[in-house]
């Protein structure tokens, strides 16, 4: 007879990759006929005790406790961490509880047919399952209290290393389970110590034994009390004015201002899986909620077309590009020249997206020759223009670069898109070419004109949109400034007065792609950026974000205003009318009528003067085809300097 072996091997991992733990099960199984025979002797304590023996007792046992384990493990209870469970995961274990029981009494149904002596009365066996489930959570509840106690002791007899303390702002849902993933969790290095609640009625209780000292009123008394340094916030939906409006009372206590991370999942239940905390980002202090999204308009614009996007791998381009592979479109043509970028990008979107889904074409906008080619081949049924130069001081250096690549690049593709038989082109403007006092400014706003101009002739539909400052785009004051954070400062501010718009770069582009469905060729749409921010105040807060304080730890250095920059940026002329769109977030401008005749004249100048290098001259040709009282001033300073 061939001898029987185990391979252990095979059996841990059979047991690791159906998710089951052994010992909770074996302890479940020794339970289990523990409270059969806990049932068996209460029974007997009757007046009139029942006729089955102990025997028949622990064989109806059998098939009820493979019956409920099965249960337990179909419904993952065996997957269950309980240190982190909470009241779902006990729901859980009492429906298996209830459909276990119906089973033991259809099974004791059954047994009635063996004969009396096997014939197990009804409250014996529901006595039995409700001992077994009530054991089964007392051990795993108590397993999770014996945890959180361990940990609770390791928080008062710390390893010597620095703790930050905790002010957990939010005594309801998120604000409980942040308490208890910071109690649970030492070696994140956060203490809780006390919780802060604008409801009265709360002050005073105890979540997790840490008290609910009062109101933001008493702030400043619980930070001296407890020597704390961080303030979480941990409010469900909240919204962005106000976590503003949180944010700007809390920093003049000059702590550390944190937030949970997942605060809309803690509602439905206390799990400490899904709550952390992190340092609050700039795009969350946005003075607004982000703007809504027509789907509808998006979907028409966008779904089943082939898209083609310029500057496809910079910071608006590329968002432009994921959105219109998330709203459906029917192939994505993504151009750009700079050959690092369109690697990194390519990158990111093919582990997302079929590769057949788009297509990467190295090129420029200067190239009318390879613009030709690209768009007969994949005859685009709209383009984004978003290729452009775009960082201020450089192109301060560089008139005739900026001339060739932002205002003839923009002609090419205008050109090349009514000839390719394009149904719409827009093109991506900024709010530095109102007025503008930099060359870059002055680029773009020769852009708006030539699309003016074209509009009047060519079947292509074209619009322009502008907005201001995008958050954490290339080369942008956030990611400036946090570097700067990091070094250790000085942060380079150039002016106390300076603000500025900012957005998101997700929001703008959707604005984008709804500015751009609306069109119907030759205007120029302006979105709504909310309120205007100041620089200084940005700085400031993110200096708080980084858990420091200004002009302490970090120093804000006022550096004064760069060539070609304003304190503040318009989105529209002053002689410019807006009027309403059917979205509440887009305008349209009401533009003065071009001269094309001087447009064009004016054009030649600048082709001459840009392609000779002449930068100078290219300069003083540009100024005079967008005249800006901010550029004068600008020059007068300049040259008495």
């Amino acid at each position: 007879m061939k001898k029987i072996t185990f391979d252990k091997k095979k059996i841990k991992r059979f047991f690791k990759e159906h998710g089951i733990t052994a010992i909770p099960m074996l302890i479940d199984i020794f339970i289990f006929f523990c409270m059969f025979s806990l049932a068996y002797y209460l029974d007997s304590l009757n007046i009139v005790p029942s006729p089955s023996g102990y025997g028949a007792t622990m064989l109806l046992a059998l098939p009820c406790i493979v019956t409920t384990i099965l249960l337990m493990y179909f419904a993952n209870v065996y997957r269950i961490v309980w240190r982190y469970a909470g009241t779902m995961e006990l729901l859980r274990l009492i429906v298996v509880g209830v459909c276990s029981l119906a089973f033991g009494l259809l099974y004791r149904g059954l047994f009635t047919f063996a004969g009396h002596l096997y014939n197990v009365p009804n409250p014996l066996v529901f006595n039995a399952y409700m001992l077994f489930f009530f054991m089964a959570a007392l051990y795993r509840v108590s397993l999770r209290l014996i945890i959180a106690a361990r940990y609770r002791f390791r928080f008062k007899n710390a390893v010597k290393k620095p703790v930050n303390k905790v002010i957990v702002y939010g005594a309801g849902y998120t604000g409980a389970a942040l308490v208890k993933r910071l109690l649970e969790n030492p070696s994140d290095g956060y203490e809780p110590v006390a919780i802060i609640d604008d409801d009265k009625l709360k002050e005073g209780n105890l979540i997790s034994n840490i008290p609910v000292e009062g109101d933001r009123n008493e702030i400043k008394r619980v930070i001296e009390k407890y020597k704390a340094n961080v303030i979480a916030i941990a409010i469900t939906n909240l919204s962005k004015p106000e976590l503003r409006s949180i944010f700007d009372y809390i920093k003049q206590f000059d702590v550390r201002i944190m937030i949970t991370s997942a605060f809309r999942d803690a509602q439905s239940e206390l799990n400490s899986d899904v709550i952390s905390i992190r340092n609050i980002k700039i795009e969350d202090l946005l003075h607004r909620d982000e703007h809504t999204m027509d789907r509808e308009l998006v979907d028409g614009f966008i779904k089943n077309k082939v898209i083609m996007v310029t500057g496809g791998a910079g910071s608006i381009g590329s968002e432009l590009c994921r959105q219109a592979l998330k709203y459906g479109c029917k192939h994505l043509v993504i151009f750009d020249h700079h050959e690092n970028g369109m690697f990194e990008f390519n990158e990111e979107l093919k582990k997302t997206h079929d590769r057949k889904r788009y297509s990467l074409e190295m090129g420029s906008v200067r190239d009318k020759g390879k613009l030709k080619e690209v768009m007969d081949f994949y005859r685009p049924d709209v383009v984004f223009h978003a290729a452009a130069y775009k960082h201020v001081p450089m192109m301060e250096i560089s008139a005739d670069e900026s001339v060739k690549n932002n205002v003839f690049g923009t002609k090419n593709v205008l050109e090349q898109c009514n000839a390719s038989g394009v149904k719409k082109f827009i093109l991506i403007s900024t709010d530095k070419a109102i007025n503008p006092a930099n060359v870059m400014g002055a680029t773009k706003r020769v852009a708006e004109l030539c699309l003016q101009s074209a509009s009047k002739t060519f079947t292509t539909q074209v619009a322009a949109v502008r907005f201001g400052n995008v958050l954490g785009s290339s080369g942008s004051v956030i990611p400036t400034f946090i570097k700067q954070i990091n070094a250790g400062g000085p942060v380079t501010v150039t002016d106390k007065e300076m603000k500025r718009y900012f957005m998101t770069i997700p929001e703008a582009v959707t604005l984008v792609l709804q500015a751009g469905a609306l069109a119907k060729g030759g205007e120029v749409f302006v979105l709504d950026m909310g309120e205007p921010v100041y620089i200084y105040d940005l700085a400031s807060d993110l200096i708080r974000m980084s858990g420091l304080i200004p002009n302490k730890d970090i120093e804000i250095k006022i550096s004064g205003l760069r060539p070609g920059e304003k304190l503040f940026e318009e989105l529209q002329y002053g002689n410019e009318n807006v009027d309403k769109t059917s979205h509440k977030d887009i305008f349209i401008c009401k533009l003065n009528e071009v001269d094309d005749v001087r447009l064009n004249e004016s054009l030649e100048k600048l082709w001459q003067a840009s392609t000779a290098g002449d930068k100078d001259l290219t300069e003083t040709y540009l100024f005079e085809l967008v005249p800006s009282e901010y550029r004068k001033e600008h020059m007068n300073k300049k040259a008495k300097i």
